[in-house]
């Protein structure tokens, strides 16, 4: 275990210091772990595996574990505190081997009706005082997104939080941030 813990820690360490999409938002998702205290996160999306790496990294400090979503395979190799499910989060198969988290964090396609449907669904995975955590809110077009609306992500949110009473924070750097409260 003390390997782990200093394997994760420098690999936490240079990604926060390696300019990517999301890099600066890495230790607000150690801050939201650790304010939190939190068990268990859900990661949607993992692509190169560099915010799985922070969640990993502070749940490590909470005794927590992580379980992870992806169409595509395990960007790394396993660790003791992380489940990995390759499919599709919106497939019911998927989400019936998913427990209630303290973070449900969306990073996925970015499309306005794939967002939509993330929130409607995850939500109900939020446990009580938990938060849901998307990247991208700051992108006006993302890749493989249709032209409309602009800022899909954002546009989901606003919607979601308005139609359900609950709260959200902005972080518009690094491509942006929704922090979602009110669960």
């Amino acid at each position: 275990m003390g390997t782990q813990i200093m394997t994760l820690a420098d690999e936490y360490d240079r990604l926060c210091r390696t300019p990517s999409d999301i890099n600066e938002h890495l230790p607000t998702f150690l801050n939201l772990v650790l304010c939190l205290n939190a068990q268990h996160v859900i990661e949607l999306g993992t692509r190169s595996g560099v915010s799985t790496v922070a969640w990993l990294y502070g749940l490590l400090k909470t005794g927590g574990r992580l379980t992870s979503v992806d169409l595509d395979g395990e960007p790394f190799d396993a660790h003791d505190a992380w489940t990995f499910i390759q499919g599709d989060d919106l497939d019911p198969a998927v989400t019936v081997q998913l427990d209630p988290a303290d973070i449900v964090f969306i990073d996925t396609s970015h499309t306005y009706p794939q967002t939509v449907a993330e929130l409607n669904l995850y939500r109900w995975l939020v446990k009580p005082g938990g938060l849901i955590v998307c990247h991208d809110t700051e992108l006006a077009h993302p890749a493989d997104a249709p032209a409309r609306p602009a800022f899909p992500v954002k546009t989901a949110i606003e919607e979601f939080t308005e139609a359900n009473g609950y709260r959200w924070i902005n972080h518009p750097n690094c491509n942006g941030l929704g922090i979602i409260e009110g669960f």
